[in-house]
């Protein structure tokens, strides 16, 4: 469907539940502003994966169109309401818009054929359960009820006489007699579950299923009670880090219970696609743990031993440097810390302080905080050169170690060189005042009027060279951040761009040519508007930037940008 140019309130919103979309679609129609919502909702299962699009204003449905990716066919009217229903059940990707009275009665005019086959349902309606659930709940319902009527039929049947029962009950007591057997420990007592997640609490409940998975397959272990199970998840880039801690009682005896905790560690193991599937998250085991005791036996002490060693303390290779790493390869990581302190003061940076955050086990995150100075450098200058150097000893520490590593974070904390600074504009000041203290006497030896378009011409050439040595590196840096930020959109491929600026009064007028080429995704290709948007916001953003880095008003003057 065709939609105005707007942008998303949200993008890429997990829903797992019905009930979270609902909420979704209720918060955003809450604000008196919207009209109406535009949704665009990814989806996939074994056979297809879908992409849907509905427009609805504050009470009902007004267009819905799915389109079927793999098969690449589009379906709109009941059909789509059909698939809607069936998928919202998935873990649904979700973009949502904001439309106003204007935007809505647009969106409704460019879809007008999608508007007159889609049936106006309210929009509580599409988020209900299925017709065949509520069925196959009444059949249910039917059964326990017949099965309740024969028990109480059953119930007020006539008891026979008092002297048969005298008969009878002595039978029943010696039978009860011969029966009673040694009984096994019973699993039915629910185990204590802990789930603590930082930085994304809406998987919280995937993390849940994750746990009751595993501990299905513990049931089936003979002799084994779970006590207590705790999960720790950290959501990163992409991923989610899992710390998983199993703690149980059984009678067998000690080899037995070892081979019991061995199995509860596959099982942890086993069940980790359930995340990645629900979630979207690739999940990586940072550690796991079972321990099963004995019953007269107490795991609390150990579990404090296991707490101890698990904790991972940031340690101090020199009085300036920290890394805080697990325990198997703190010790590559420590070199590593050494080198990269090196090469980044070689580049002319003041490392008063670093401190290195390696998150994961197989697959490794570094996160780098700094704090110093770097006279002549600005922020942006001084992160760069970071980042190239951490990226440089990742690539080498990652062949010897034959892992995976990535730089997730930099963040950098430089002193601010005011003295410098203040010197250099007090030398252009200067020049500025004896300069105009020189067209003063020319002035004043020849005369004001014959000499006065040429003094302005001498000034404005004046004012360009003072100018143009403090314009010319920012132009600079600015093209080179346009053409880093350019790479990195998600939705389109840069080609080249061309960056011209001149001046104007007291600021800097630029004018930006640029190429890009669709790229396809998931949900097929984005439309042209879509990448020129992004690009646009992206030139604003470095504009922004890039003026208060080097103190130069720049100012757009004209934007051409092609899609091909």
């Amino acid at each position: 469907m065709q939609l105005p140019r707007i942008t998303p309130i949200e993008e890429n919103i997990v829903c797992t539940k019905k009930g979270e979309i609902s909420e979704l679609v209720h918060n955003t129609l809450s604000n008196q502003e919207f009209s109406g919502v535009f949704l665009k909702i990814f989806a996939k299962d074994d056979t297809e994966k879908y992409y849907v699009t509905l427009l609805m204003d504050k009470r009902k449905l007004l267009a819905s169109k799915v389109s079927l990716l793999s098969s690449k066919t589009e379906v709109i009217g009941d059909e789509s309401l059909k698939i809607l229903k069936r998928i919202v059940n998935y873990p649904l990707v979700v973009d949502i818009y904001g439309l106003d009275e204007i935007e809505l009665k647009i969106s409704i005019t460019d879809n007008l054929d999608i508007y007159n086959a889609t049936p106006k349902i309210e929009i509580d309606k599409i988020f209900e359960e299925t017709i065949v659930e509520n069925k196959e709940l009444a059949k249910k319902e039917k059964i326990l009820e017949k099965v309740l009527k024969k028990k109480e039929v059953k119930k007020k049947e006539p008891k026979p006489p008092s002297t048969v029962e005298e008969k009878v009950l002595p039978k029943k007591e010696k039978a009860s007699k011969k029966s009673p057997k040694p009984k096994k420990r019973k699993k039915t007592l629910e185990p204590e579950i802990t789930v603590e997640i930082i930085g994304g609490e809406i998987f919280r409940p995937i993390l849940e299923e994750y746990t009751e998975e595993v501990l299905k397959e513990v049931q089936t272990l003979d002799g084994v009670s779970p006590q207590k199970v705790k999960i720790t998840g950290e959501v990163g880039s992409g991923v989610i880090y899992l710390h998983v801690e199993f703690y149980g009682i059984s009678e067998e005896e000690p080899n037995t219970r070892q081979m019991s905790e061995r199995r509860i560690l596959y099982f942890i193991n086993k069940h980790l696609p359930i995340i990645w599937r629900k979630a979207g998250l690739k999940p990586i085991l940072s550690g796991a743990q079972a321990k099963i005791t004995g019953p007269g036996e107490s795991f609390e002490d150990e579990k404090k031993a296991l707490e101890s060693k698990k904790k991972i303390a940031p340690r101090k290779i020199e009085s300036n440097i920290s890394v805080e790493a697990h325990e198997s390869i703190k010790p590559y990581f420590s070199t590593y810390a050494k080198a990269i302190l090196q090469d980044i003061q070689n580049a002319g940076i003041d490392v008063e302080k670093m401190h290195l955050d390696i998150k994961g086990r197989s697959e490794h995150e570094i996160n780098l905080t700094l704090w110093g100075k770097a006279p002549g450098k600005t922020h942006a200058q001084a992160r760069s050169i970071v980042e190239s150097i951490l990226k440089t000893h990742a690539k080498e520490i990652s062949k010897a170690l034959n892992k995976y590593i990535t730089v997730h974070r930099v963040e950098i904390n430089l002193e601010e060189t005011e003295g410098e600074v203040s010197e250099s504009v007090k030398q252009i000041l200067s020049k500025k005042e004896e300069l105009e203290k020189e067209i003063e006497k020319l002035l004043k030896e020849v005369g004001v009027d014959e000499l006065s378009s040429l003094t302005e011409e001498k000034r404005r050439e004046i004012k360009e060279s003072l100018i143009k040595p403090k314009v010319e590196p920012a132009i600079e840096a600015l093209r080179r951040r346009l053409q880093n930020m350019f790479k990195d959109l998600p939705n389109s491929v840069f080609r080249w761009m061309r960056l011209d600026w001149e001046l104007h009064r007291n600021e800097v007028l630029i004018t930006l040519e640029a190429s890009f080429d669709k790229r396809g995704s998931l949900i097929g290709v984005v439309s042209d508007d879509r990448i020129i948007e992004d690009a646009t916001q992206v030139l604003n953003r470095a504009v922004q930037e890039i003026s208060k880095e080097h103190n130069v008003p720049i100012k757009i003057k004209n934007i051409n940008i092609n899609v091909r």
